[in-house]
């Protein structure tokens, strides 16, 4: 019966990976200006352990304006759950690309929550969760140009870093 279900699961996943593959979703913009002609991609991925009680990690893959690639992997032992290591993730790509004087980026993570909460600009009940919220939204304002996407775990490289 189990592995039943897992084939079901595998493929709806499969139809949905060539569904977005077909016809990708545009990035929504959180920032007010329009979308230069050269921007940097981010994709950022939140991993937390249930083994080693709240141990996280957040990774991050930059390919800059200039097609150079940056990566940044950061350890914390003080998340809640899940949702908090996904938002630490995001903020941190931000965070990063900034730092690499990448001012106009294009993000793309695998966590959908996360993704509807920026694109509906509508800040999570949890007092934890929104402050992250905050942070990015602050970050934002400062950019030339940030948009974000909800993308499939298959085709988010920055879990890859977590395998290194």
């Amino acid at each position: 019966m189990e592995k039943s279900n897992n084939f079901r699961k595998d493929f709806r996943m499969r139809q949905t990976l060539a569904i977005f593959l077909r016809n990708p979703q545009p990035f929504f913009s959180l920032t007010r200006f329009v979308r230069p002609a050269k921007v940097a991609l981010v994709q950022t991925d939140g991993s937390f352990s249930i083994q080693y009680p709240e141990m996280s990690r957040t990774a991050v893959i930059l390919r800059t304006k200039d097609f150079v690639e940056h990566s940044l992997v950061d350890t914390y032992t003080d998340h809640w759950n899940s949702h908090e290591s996904e938002w630490a993730s995001v903020l941190n790509g931000v965070q990063f690309a900034l730092k690499k004087d990448q001012s106009s980026i294009e993000l793309e993570n695998d966590c959908l929550p996360v993704i509807k909460h920026l694109i509906h600009k509508k800040r999570p009940l949890k007092s934890y969760l929104a402050d992250y919220y905050s942070q990015i939204m602050k970050e934002a304002k400062g950019m030339e140009y940030l948009g974000i996407r909800w993308i499939p775990r298959e085709l988010n490289k920055a879990d890859d870093l977590f395998r290194i």
